[in-house]
């Protein structure tokens, strides 16, 4: 499977007439959060892939992407490749539907659990491509508290075990910060700004 995943207001990096020849085909578009809509729609529309997608921090409370579907706490299937997604950052501020604190970020996940529990049990892990806006605590993660990684999230790599997981929230600078980490089974992508990445049959 080809994943093109991309995060944070990059309109203007993946734009025009020469997007598809110069990205090439893909099989799944994976939103990070913070992305206008109508920007999506677009990249939908150009390489006429399914695209899953969660919210980002800066994103409106009733964020939504016409032609996409969102995966915030939800897990769905793509050519046999499992996808669960949470999206939101850190609690910084006391308004904003994506934002959450530690223990809420904990219980969005037991919520998650008793689906990705009977895979975890049956194939090994409970899914393939765990989907986030924030990254995991101490892994790519800001010194702020609006940058903060969950250690929530942790916690999810160690139960549940996926092959992928996509992040963004934080704006690597390439060949200087860290932007690719493997912790345990789990390869972790900061996509900032937009990442492809192929991911082969499991065996």
């Amino acid at each position: 499977m080809r994943i093109l995943a991309l995060s944070d207001k990059i309109v203007d990096v993946l734009y025009g007439p020469s997007l598809r020849s110069s990205v090439g085909e893909v099989d799944v578009i994976v939103g990070c959060g913070d992305l206008p809509s109508p920007y999506l729609e677009y990249i939908v529309t150009s390489l006429n892939a399914p695209l899953v997608y969660v919210p980002g921090n800066h994103d409106a409370d009733d964020f939504r992407v016409q032609g996409g579907e969102s995966i915030d706490g939800r897990v769905v299937q793509i050519r046999g490749v499992r996808f669960a997604g949470l999206g939101g950052s850190q609690r910084y501020k006391p308004q904003g539907d994506h934002q959450y604190t530690e223990s809420q970020m904990l219980g969005r996940i037991t919520l998650l659990a008793p689906r990705l529990a009977l895979a975890r049990l049956s194939r090994g892990r409970g899914v393939d491509v765990f989907v986030t806006h924030a990254p995991p605590q101490s892994i790519h993660d800001g010194q702020d508290l609006a940058h903060w990684g969950f250690s929530a999230f942790r916690s999810f790599l160690s139960a549940f075990r996926p092959r992928l997981m996509l992040h963004g929230h934080v704006h690597a600078i390439r060949n200087l910060d860290p932007t690719e980490t493997q912790v345990l089974d789990t390869r972790v992508i900061n996509v900032y700004p937009y990442r492809l990445i192929e991911l082969g049959v499991e065996r």
